[in-house]
């Protein structure tokens, strides 16, 4: 879930940029696709991601599922 002020709508799709603290660099979802809007939050699915981005994903989720199962 995403919070913004800006108005968004479905179907809409754009680049965007992950930023995670301890990596030196941004993940980048080449495209991604907004699927649901309510109020000021909405929902993407990423459509498009380079393999090497993926796998950085990938391990983020896996350390954030670790944090919250401590």
């Amino acid at each position: 879930m995403i919070e913004t002020d800006f108005p968004v709508v479905v179907g809409v799709s754009f680049e965007c940029r992950i930023y995670v603290p301890g990596l030196d660099w941004p993940l980048r979802i080449d495209e991604a696709q907004v699927r649901w809007v309510k109020a000021n939050t909405f929902g993407i699915q990423f459509m498009k991601i380079q393999p090497d981005e993926e796998a950085k994903l990938k391990q983020v989720i896996a350390s954030l599922n670790e944090e919250l199962q401590a």
